[in-house]
């Protein structure tokens, strides 16, 4: 990009973009900062209410200089973007080095009429960039040129075995692809909302919905803990209290355990489909051309793009609903550099035989590796339910004292603490030589499979502590881009097999530190 082009600004919506992306954080800050001064109205010496009114005043003015300062251009050869006051910071590349595009549109965003853009770029010198405020028409305009590239080179070893007759021509408008296996139907609907030709290989249903839910709401379960920690703030801040006194409540105290436990399983229930529906609403994934297209969600609308030669891994998640069902979900990890990659497609629920068949479909080399998945060694069961019952054991001696229904109320909390440790300990690790991939699993109640190859591990740590006679310990954390940096943490009682893993994971191109603890 030589020649110099118009420059564009962010949209000013993107104030309000924003406050509405931060409402989070905001709204609990004021608060904190207007009880904080009303309790105390000076400290030191110092008016609290101008200091706080101080901070605001340097956050607001920071982001007007940062939107005054950052300009962008575009045209069909690249983009640049330049940004910083003080410290002039560009970028500048061409649609070659694109690897995706992501479009995101918030509620806020739809509004207003503007997107959030995500650029991966697949050079390990540049990171992600993120262009925020971006006009629908700039936003279209900047996915026209990405897509009117035929030939991208991919920022580092081709993913192994796969071949390009594996992927089902593109057709005239939307169809069920007869490799993939994935249902192109809705339940209850008939309309098409695709963005677009290409073969349809996803469409979220119905059924899909109550499948994911369980995911979305286990974070209900928080709801009593939340309430509790603002009933302690309440006692030194100007805060009213909002929880009755369970001598108030009618009824013994073990129905009172029981009305509250089903009245959180429905509240849990009630938000994970709620949740589920606005976030997936009108759903789907198309192959076009060999790149992978994934549209739809209500309040954030979302529009992601990945050729197929950059996917760098595959990425299977299922709940304890999911198992029992025999459904997964499935993603598909973007081979690029930069600490957050939002690139990622994702499947949110479809039969494991169907993910499985698919992954042999378009990705051969990890056929072998998904089709077994590893289970972690007897050392590591022994003891993590050793280390479960002696907790359980203390805890029990702890609230023999208690009347019985707060005990068992104690020792339910410590139980759920103890499944969580538990469920995030079991991990193990295959390594499948012939086609250099590498197959991490964790969980056995709400589990998770990487299956990547080598080349996508960036980095790989070893520990080890050695023990007395035959007995030893290790562990081998292996670094791979999700839609994040993942640290995936192996635990093994040889160490053999931690060289073995280092000397494995760090052969491809990809990585980039190894680093050894004793």
């Amino acid at each position: 990009m030589t020649q110099t082009l118009p420059q564009r600004r962010n949209s000013p919506a993107m104030f309000a973009m924003r406050t509405a992306e931060h409402a989070a954080t905001i709204v609990p800050a004021v608060i904190a900062g207007v009880s904080v001064s009303a309790r105390w109205p000076v400290l030191f010496g110092i008016p609290v209410a101008a200091v706080f009114g101080l901070l605001g005043g340097i956050i607001v003015l920071s982001l007007v200089v940062d939107w005054r300062m950052t300009t962008f251009a575009v045209d069909s050869d690249g983009i640049r973007y330049d940004s910083g006051l003080v410290v002039r910071r560009s970028t500048s590349l061409s649609w070659a080095e694109v690897v995706s595009v992501q479009v995101s549109r918030s509620a806020v965003a739809r509004l207003l009429g503007c997107s959030r853009v995500l650029i991966g770029i697949g050079t390990e010198s540049k990171a992600a960039l993120v262009i925020e405020a971006v006009p629908q028409a700039v936003a279209a305009e900047m996915e026209g040129y990405f897509e009117a590239v035929p030939v991208r080179p991919s920022p580092g070893t081709p993913v192994p075995g796969t071949d390009s007759r594996a992927v089902p021509p593109a057709a005239e408008g939307p169809r069920e692809s007869a490799e993939t296996g994935w249902a192109s139907g809705s339940a209850g609907e008939t309309e098409d909302h695709s963005a677009g030709p290409g073969d349809l290989i996803y469409r979220i249903r119905v059924r899909d919905y109550l499948l994911i839910s369980v995911t979305y709401g286990q974070f209900a379960l928080l709801l009593p803990f939340l309430m509790e920690l603002y009933e302690n703030a309440a006692a030194f801040l100007p805060l009213p209290s909002v929880l009755p006194e369970i001598s108030d409540l009618p009824g013994p105290l073990w129905a009172q355990v029981v009305i509250a436990v089903a009245v959180l399983g429905a509240v849990a229930a009630a938000f994970g489909m709620l949740i589920a529906w606005l976030r997936y609403r009108l759903f789907e994934v198309r192959l076009r051309a060999e790149t992978f297209t994934m549209s739809g969600g209500l309040v954030s609308a979302e529009s992601r793009r990945m050729p197929r030669s950059q996917v760098g891994g595959v990425r299977i998640q299922r709940n304890p609903l999911m198992r029992v069902t025999g459904y997964a979900r499935l993603s598909f990890a973007s081979r690029q550099s930069g600490e957050r990659i939002g690139a990622n497609i994702v499947f949110p629920a479809a039969r494991l035989e169907h993910i499985r068949d698919s992954v042999r479909s378009h990705f051969p080399a990890y056929a072998a590796a998904v089709s077994r998945a590893p289970e972690p060694g007897r050392p590591l069961r022994w003891g993590l339910a050793g280390g479960a019952v002696a907790t359980l054991a203390l805890a029990a001696w702890a609230v023999h004292a208690m009347s019985l229904i707060t005990a068992v109320i104690l020792l339910a909390a410590v139980a759920i603490v103890l499944l969580a440790a538990i469920n995030y300990c079991w991990a193990a690790a295959a390594l499948d030589p012939e086609n250099a991939v590498l197959h991490f699993r964790r969980g056995f109640l709400w589990a998770t499979h990487y299956v990547v190859p080598w080349d996508s591990v960036y980095f790989a740590h070893s520990y080890r502590m050695s023990g007395v006679g035959r007995l030893s310990a290790g562990a081998v954390c292996l670094g791979v881009y999700d839609s994040r940096a993942v640290r995936l943490w192996v635990p093994t009682s040889s160490l053999a097999l931690v060289d073995h893993f280092i000397e494995a994971t760090t052969s491809g191109p990809a990585t980039r530190g190894v680093e050894g603890t004793s």
